[in-house]
């Protein structure tokens, strides 16, 4: 058996992280429901799909006021503590989440012009990056697409966390349970082969953060197109909605759902590799899982808790779990300034992840390395 088998033979045997993934899909199976019936919600939709003309927004905005009125005289006879719910029927409800994207789409094309009104006579880099791809900009038809908005959503709110707690669970002994077994005695006890462990240990770790990558997606992709169905990745990343929030309609990236996932997917992977080789390296340098444990998962969550605190906000930005979730690097043009030229944030995220991996990676042969030394 090789090396590279035998590591991965060792992280696969271990029964506990198939159980933890069982109870975090299920867990997040239950965080991905939706409060309408697809067929009814398409039926809605295939009145209002096509492009979004200046007549469908003066409709839209006619007929969203009209509903609106019963949530007025419902104010004013009852006081505000109800849900929509009591107010209006499903297909009303869908009808008016229908009439905010078109009137969104509107808003998305105003802000777009006035943006690059405001930027025209700026005279750096980034203003003219900005407007470059403002003006490239343009919204796709309207179509029903919350399977795909289902797929994308799942990224941002479940699968950070299914992967983050797998990395923990599946990685954290990788090393400190050889220290704490006495097995790293016969390790380092010959000279050849350690540099081709190191390397094993790394590409086991590698292989099995794909395997997780792959098993949320799947469980993503599976029951959502069941639930949902397949259509609308032609969708512009616009117009995706989160319940009532539009968190990309200021962003400037003219992509589709489809293109945009595949750009998520890639920097999550990027980001998740990232995490699993931080992670083998805290176990090279400790004897205890417990506490490659507990240290990876405060790198993992404690940006989590802190992100409202605003002073270290930009740096909690590009923490593990940020990147992870992908959204905040596309949700505006937002750039970082390298040697006065804008790096746009989703590269120097990337750029990041791979500096410190790299980092990670040098670090850990130079212990092993050490080890071998002191053996």
């Amino acid at each position: 058996m090789s090396l590279l088998a035998f590591e991965l033979y060792k992280i696969f045997k271990q029964k506990g992280i198939y159980l933890t993934l069982i109870v975090m899909l299920g867990m997040s199976y239950f965080s991905l429901g939706y409060p309408f019936q697809s067929d009814l919600e398409k039926e809605v939709y295939k009145s209002w799909e096509g492009p979004i003309t200046e007549e469908k927004v003066r409709l839209a905005v006619g007929e969203n006021a009209e509903l609106m009125k019963k949530l007025e005289e419902r104010r004013r006879s009852g006081g505000d503590e109800f849900k929509p719910e009591d107010i209006y029927s499903e297909r009303e409800l869908i009808q008016l989440r229908v009439y905010q994207k078109i009137m969104l789409s509107q808003t998305i094309e105003t802000n777009a012009t006035e943006k690059i009104n405001r930027i025209e006579n700026e005279n750096n880099a980034a203003g003219r990056m900005e407007k470059q791809m403002l003006e490239q900009l343009e919204l796709a038809p309207l179509q029903y697409h919350t399977g795909p908005a289902q797929i994308v959503g799942f990224v941002e709110f479940g699968s950070f966390v299914v992967l983050g707690v797998m990395l923990l669970f599946g990685l954290s002994p990788i090393y400190s349970r050889e220290y704490s077994s006495g097995v790293d005695h016969y390790i380092f006890s010959s000279r050849k082969g350690r540099r081709e462990l190191v390397w094993a240990k790394l590409g086991a770790s590698v292989i099995y953060t794909f395997f997780i990558v792959a098993a949320w997606e799947t469980f993503s992709l599976v029951l959502n197109m069941m639930r949902h169905g397949n259509q609308g990745w032609g969708t512009s990343l616009q117009l995706f909605t989160q319940h009532t929030e539009a968190p990309y309609a200021g962003s400037p990236y003219g992509i589709s759902l489809l293109n945009y996932h595949f750009l998520q997917l890639s920097i999550h992977f990027v980001g998740a590799i990232g995490l699993a080789l931080m992670i083998v390296f805290i176990s090279s340098v400790s004897k205890s899982s417990l506490i490659t444990f507990f240290a990876g998962s405060f790198i993992f969550f404690a940006p989590i808790m802190l992100e409202g605190v605003q002073p270290i906000r930009t740096v909690l930005a590009f923490s593990y779990s940020s990147i992870l979730r992908v959204q905040f690097l596309f949700e505006a043009f937002s750039v970082v300034n390298v040697l006065g030229y804008p790096v746009m944030y989703p590269i120097f995220a990337v750029v990041v992840v791979v500096v410190t991996s790299l980092l990670f990676i040098s670090i850990v042969f130079r212990i092993m390395k050490h080890r071998e030394v002191m053996a």
